[in-house]
């Protein structure tokens, strides 16, 4: 059966499935992708596309799953901190929403997390994304 919504068993799963060796996850969230960045349009998609995020101790993992079926890997983005070129997280319209925007040599990506429940079923979303945004800003 496919899944509708974002949930914890979809993350921990698609997560754990492409986390480098060695490596465990301090925090977990879901997300969207932005439309227009150069990672998606590799992957075909002229839409938002949701993904879900991992920050281990050296890495910013992602499963990028769509907009539809959502309960399959369609990318994965495996990105050492070292190879973070630059990286800004924001506060986004929403009060609860942040938007991550990361470059690398190979990847540019804009991330928009937010703490809603209406797309998802994800028990501590807003601890991971604290987590990975604290992470992600350490890194500057």
């Amino acid at each position: 059966m496919m899944a509708l919504l974002m949930n914890d068993t979809d993350m921990d799963r698609m997560l754990n499935e492409i986390c480098p060796k060695g490596e465990t996850y301090r925090a977990k969230a879901w997300g969207t992708i932005m439309a227009g960045t150069a990672e998606v349009l590799t992957l075909g998609a002229l839409s938002n596309t949701y993904c879900y995020l991992g920050i281990s101790e050296h890495y910013l993992v992602i499963a990028i799953v769509g907009t539809l079926n959502i309960d399959t890997i369609k990318g994965k983005i495996c990105l050492p901190f070292d190879k973070i070129e630059s990286v800004s997280v924001k506060h986004g319209i929403f009060p609860s929403q942040r938007i991550i925007k990361l470059k690398s040599e190979n990847v540019k990506l804009k991330i928009s997390l937010i703490n809603n429940p209406l797309g998802a079923k994800v028990k501590n979303q807003k601890e991971g994304m604290n987590g990975i945004c604290e992470a992600l800003t350490s890194l500057k």
